[in-house]
């Protein structure tokens, strides 16, 4: 370890630890906006009802309905005899652990080796993103995103010789669908094993629902309260940044949203995942990972802002890509000084709270169906994830277009 780089280590400790200080100490100011987890508790009380009804996805806890699949009742049913204090606790725990580890995977998926230096970025861009909005909502909430995206990041870091690679992504997508665009990930990049033992994995997740939850799975399954996404809240609502919750909110209603969403769900799927499949093959894994997971994003019905903490192996690919001399790097600098404000977790007030920690899609009227008559930088402040993605997508395309006509492109003699 370079004299340049002993510094790392101790800055890395330091930054996180002072995010995660500044972090408690807004949390124990504000307890009863930032310590309620209104999703942990869904999560508890959905473990509840597993173990003593039948009447999971009937009933309603503040206004919120159980909307996984049975599996995950299963798993919060053995959650649900902790107290409510205590699981707070654990999940806060278990998302810190998780965002550590998922900026670790990503890192080694770059190439870099173990060691103190590697320790210290992971921290580094850990602390980072730790304020962006998506990881302080799932942290809010007391969501499970970070958590399944830690699964799916060791998974796709193992080799692909690895026997039970895929059971991660397969576990992930048990209980909570959007993971298994990667499925079509593996598929795509010709790892077909892995995305066999994926859907097996899934397969068995589905199994074990009915299992010890019948009534319930055939509810959840036959039902199709899966494909219900107003099930989970206003799809024109401003937290839910995909293409669906954009365009219902331009054009103001969803029936008149629903076919121009089909067709664009369309071209981005395939063009998205074609991309990462392209970034795969070229070495750049997780560029296409990262790819892969925006496309699903945007393709999806509904993608909370909190879905987004994405941003995170987004974070550590721009850092990876600030190693080296200032004139090449700068651009890189730049661009991940702009992604940190756009996702940042800004401190101003919305709907009669104090100034808390929200992101810039916050800083539009919303709720009550406010975001259908937005107009001007309303419409692009309001959807400005779905916007972000969008730019990255076409910009790869670009870039993948002339990479194909410079190789095609016959030399004049």
């Amino acid at each position: 370890m370079t004299r340049s780089s002993a510094g790392f280590p101790v800055a890395g400790v330091l930054a996180f630890g002072a995010a995660v200080a500044a972090y408690a100490t807004i949390v124990s100011a504000h307890p009863h906006d930032l310590w309620l987890m209104s999703d942990l508790r869904v999560y508890r009380w959905g473990g509840l009802l597993a173990r003593h009804s039948d009447r999971l996805y009937d009933a309603r806890i503040d206004g919120f309905a159980f909307t996984y699949a049975p599996i995950a009742a299963v798993i919060f049913a053995g959650l649900s005899v902790l107290p409510m204090a205590a699981l707070r606790w654990l999940m806060t725990l278990a998302g810190l652990v998780s965002l550590v580890a998922s900026v670790w995977f990503a890192w080694r998926t770059l190439g870099h080796r173990r060691g103190p230096v590697a320790l210290g970025a992971v921290l580094l861009v850990a602390a980072a993103a730790l304020w962006t909005e998506p990881v302080q909502k799932t942290l809010w909430f007391g969501q499970v995103n970070l958590i399944l995206m830690a699964l799916v990041l060791a998974d796709l870091r193992q080799g692909d010789g690895r026997r039970w690679k895929g059971v991660g992504i397969g576990l992930a997508t048990g209980v909570k669908f959007t993971p298994g665009i990667f499925i079509a990930y593996l598929v795509l990049t010709r790892r077909y094993r892995a995305a066999a033992v994926a859907t097996a994995t899934c397969l068995l997740t589905v199994a074990v629902g009915f299992a010890v939850l019948p009534h319930e799975s055939w509810e959840f399954w036959g039902r199709r309260l899966f494909m219900a996404p107003d099930r989970v809240g206003p799809v024109d609502w401003v937290g839910n940044q995909s293409l669906d919750g954009a365009l219902v909110r331009c054009l103001g209603g969803e029936q008149v949203a629903r076919p121009y969403w089909l067709i664009a769900s369309l071209v981005v799927g395939v063009c998205g995942l074609a991309l990462a499949a392209g970034e795969s093959r070229r070495g750049r894994e997780l560029n296409g990972i990262v790819t892969c997971a925006l496309t699903g994003l945007l393709v999806s019905p509904i993608s909370w802002s909190h879905h987004w903490v994405w941003i995170v192996p987004a974070l550590a690919l721009v850092a990876h890509r600030m190693v080296g001399p200032l004139r090449r790097t700068w651009p890189w600098i730049v661009g991940g000084v702009v992604l940190e404000a756009l996702f940042g977790a800004w401190f101003h007030a919305v709907s009669g709270l104090p100034a808390l920690p929200q992101g810039l899609i916050r800083t539009v009227p919303f709720g009550a169906h406010r975001e259908d008559r937005w107009h001007g930088t309303q419409l692009v402040i309001g959807n400005l994830y779905v916007l972000v993605a969008s730019v990255v997508l076409v910009a790869l395309l670009v870039l993948a277009v002339r990479r194909r006509s410079a190789a095609v492109r016959v030399p004049v003699a």
